[in-house]
């Protein structure tokens, strides 16, 4: 049961390149107050000097640009390629991600709220959630997409099978949008799951 009083609290996730962002655009322009867990692992890495410390401290220079920012992609290469550098990173962040789209809900206006969080199932986070949404693509189409995003076959594997399988998800959720279509077609599936969520 959604432990946030007076508010319906969508959870919403996927496998990668499964059309969860655009999801979560398509919500927000029907009017719910959205927070994307992506966007804060951003924020974080890019405005948190105790997070951007501790990386310093666990991989030296090699997270960070000529400009003494997070390299990203850098930071993907380690974590992707060892299990104990994804949970270290992973037990870093969390709890702040978790922090802060916990306090966005409760502080937002909306009584209609939408997490986008890709590990949702993975953490256990279903309870906190009036219902689950998964977003889902053929594997054809997610290689695809991650391709053009400039993602090697190994790097795309590696992204792949951190996550747990993406038929699990689909059986967990609550309900599950074709995100492996036209954009038209995601929102209009959006247009018609909205107005029936409560």
């Amino acid at each position: 049961m959604c432990p946030f009083k007076g508010k319906t609290v969508v959870g919403i996730t996927g496998g990668i390149a499964c059309g969860k962002t655009s999801a979560l655009e398509r919500f927000n322009k029907l009017g719910w107050a959205v927070v994307s867990a992506d966007s804060l692992v951003a924020e974080i890495l890019a405005t948190n000097s105790e997070v951007k410390n501790n990386i310093r401290q666990r991989w030296g220079g090699v997270g960070f640009d000529s400009f003494g920012n997070i390299d990203k992609p850098a930071i993907g290469r380690i974590v992707f390629k060892k299990d104990s550098e994804r949970k270290w990173i992973e037990n870093l962040l969390h709890p702040i991600v978790r922090s802060l789209w916990t306090t966005f809900i409760q502080s937002c206006s909306s009584e209609k709220c939408l997490v986008e969080l890709p590990l949702l199932f993975e953490n256990n986070l279903h309870t906190q959630f009036t219902c689950v949404v998964t977003m889902y693509a053929s594997n054809s189409t997610i290689y695809q997409r991650l391709y053009q995003r400039g993602l090697s076959l190994e790097e795309a594997n590696a992204r792949i099978s951190s996550q747990l399988p993406l038929v699990q998800k689909v059986n967990r959720a609550d309900f599950v949008l074709w995100g492996g279509g036209t954009n038209d077609f995601l929102k209009r599936q959006v247009d018609a799951l909205a107005p029936t969520i409560f």
